[in-house]
């Protein structure tokens, strides 16, 4: 074991030179998950570290075209995007945690190269905060931005919430001061994200007003997002309650005397939980604004959400029919991080046998959802060939989920992840896994060993038994082609004015391997790999 652990170290000293291998070989003995994992977020792509990415995306289908180019499942075409704080954050949680998991496995302290490690992806996220000018302070202030450069910088809610976490984590493996205080300065960018108010009223602006257009006081959640402009967008989405277990994990860690972090916590709580139970996504409120550039409440167009109107909705639609929420589609990953959101602050409170009992109606209830609902509902198996697409049915029955599936290779089985296609084992060897799929065993891991043993021992034994080849492949080698997600060609990519033909398109990154790492060594920890 200790062979192994001066193997990983020397590993980091000469990662950045290390190119990612494009075939990784089945090793005699299977190498544990996490340690899979690790390695490849501290290994190093074109001078990047894998974990500090999230960059590039994908599009193909078998008629699209751009910029002359035809774009195919071997030549997939490309479109460059932006690195991603909340990928680099999450990065930097599984590494702090596996790290200090294995030096008290190894009952030893880390080492300065470990440590050295922490720091370095530390840093890279800290680097996405603006810096700070006293002469005009911002509700942004000591926030991460979602990218790190550009003239007009977005801070979310749901990213700084997980930047949070991340250097808190940093903070117990290093014990370097300066994380807790970085993490504090989130805590209170979140609790002003809160309740915005104070920072607009000078622009003659109100961000929450009711019915008839008169100020009012904001629900308790969190609002998604505000640009670098001080323009705050007017959702509030139920992947926020990600922050409430942020906010208790920072309240225990410094005890301010007036339980700020927690009663917001607590506050917040009591609002997003409401938005799980009505099956929705996010809240619009309504907002008055004057129509200038800068420092004004603005609708979040790119969700379809612009209904202003102080009400629980699904994505794509702000109908109410007979007083309840009609249309619209739910975003698979913003259930799964409310309710892993919700679990961890539950317990954090009152202990993991608390926290099952306030889920166990919510994880029934999407889990009994019909396929159509998720992110891989239509075309599961070949996002190229559209004519797979269609609705899904159920993979497992509700109560079973055993060594053998049931139904055909199209089925979907809700209890591995709600994006529901995870296919390691005969008879569908088709290596089929989404991105939201493996994203998504991660987020809900522990909240599973605890309330469904026997699902989640299950998943996990498949992706064992994968031994980084298929869906991990996919994900360790960088091209993601197993985890692909069919839409269609509705921003006119080729230019051709149609609008209708169809593409995949997927994020290479490290979300799906640092939150199924994280998710292992919360439920099963790392001496359990062994």
């Amino acid at each position: 074991m200790r062979a192994r652990a001066a193997a990983l170290l020397a590993a980091l000293v000469v990662a950045a030179a290390t190119p990612v291998p494009t075939a990784p070989a089945v090793a005699a003995t299977p190498v544990p998950l996490v340690d899979s994992y690790f390695d490849w977020l501290v290994a190093s792509h074109d001078g990047v570290r894998n974990g500090l990415r999230r960059d590039i995306e994908h599009v193909h289908g078998d008629h699209l075209a751009i910029a002359g180019k035809t774009c195919t499942t071997a030549s997939p075409c490309t479109i460059g995007g932006p690195r991603q704080s909340t990928a680099a954050c999450t990065s930097l949680q599984f590494i702090s945690v596996y790290l200090d998991q294995r030096a008290a496995y190894e009952q030893r302290s880390l080492s300065s190269v470990e440590t050295g490690l922490v720091d370095e992806f530390a840093g890279a996220v800290l680097a996405h905060r603006l810096a700070k000018d006293p002469n005009a302070p911002k509700i942004f202030d000591d926030a991460v931005a979602s990218t790190p450069d550009g003239q007009l910088r977005y801070f979310t809610s749901f990213g700084n919430a997980a930047c949070g976490e991340a250097l808190l984590a940093a903070h117990q493996a290093t014990g370097t001061a300066g994380y807790l205080d970085a993490a504090v300065g989130i805590g209170e960018f979140l609790l002003r994200m809160q309740d915005p108010r104070a920072y607009y009223l000078t622009y003659g602006v109100h961000p929450f007003v009711d019915a008839l257009g008169q100020p009012t006081t904001p629900p308790g959640g969190y609002v998604d997002q505000i640009s670098s402009w001080s323009n705050l967008y007017s959702t509030i989405s139920t992947w926020n309650l990600t922050a409430i277990a942020f906010m208790q994990r920072l309240q225990t860690a410094v005890a301010p005397p007036d339980n700020r972090y927690g009663q917001s916590a607590a506050t917040a709580r009591q609002f997003l939980t409401t938005g799980l139970q009505l099956g929705a996504d996010w809240y619009t409120f309504d907002f008055d604004s004057p129509a200038t550039s800068q420092n004004r409440v603005v609708a979040q167009s790119a969700y379809r959400a612009d209904c202003r109107d102080n009400r629980w909705h699904r994505k794509g639609s702000c109908t109410y029919t007979d007083g309840r929420i009609a249309g619209g589609t739910l975003g698979t990953d913003m259930i799964e991080y409310g309710l892993a959101g919700l679990y961890d602050h539950e317990r954090q409170l009152n202990g993991a046998s608390s926290a099952a009992a306030a889920v166990t109606t919510l994880y029934t209830t999407y889990t009994s959802l019909p396929g159509w609902h998720t992110a891989s509902a239509s075309d599961p198996l070949d996002c190229v060939d559209d004519t797979a697409s269609g609705a899904v049915a159920p993979y497992y029955p509700p109560d079973n989920q055993g060594a053998t599936p049931t139904g055909d290779a199209r089925d979907y089985d809700p209890h591995l992840s709600f994006g529901g296609f995870f296919r390691l084992t005969p008879p569908n060897e088709n290596a089929e896994a989404k991105y939201y799929d493996i994203v998504g065993f991660g987020i809900l891991a522990e909240l599973r060993e605890e309330l469904v043993p026997a699902k989640f021992a299950a998943g996990y034994q498949r992706l064992q038994q994968a031994d980084r080849q298929d869906a991990l492949y996919a994900l360790l080698d960088r091209s993601l082609a197993a985890m692909f997600l069919p839409t269609r060609d509705a921003d006119d990519l080729d230019g051709d004015s149609d609008t209708t033909e169809h593409l995949c398109k997927g994020t290479r990154g490290t979300l799906p391997v640092a939150h199924n790492g994280l998710g292992i060594l919360k439920a099963v920890g790392y001496a359990a790999t062994r």
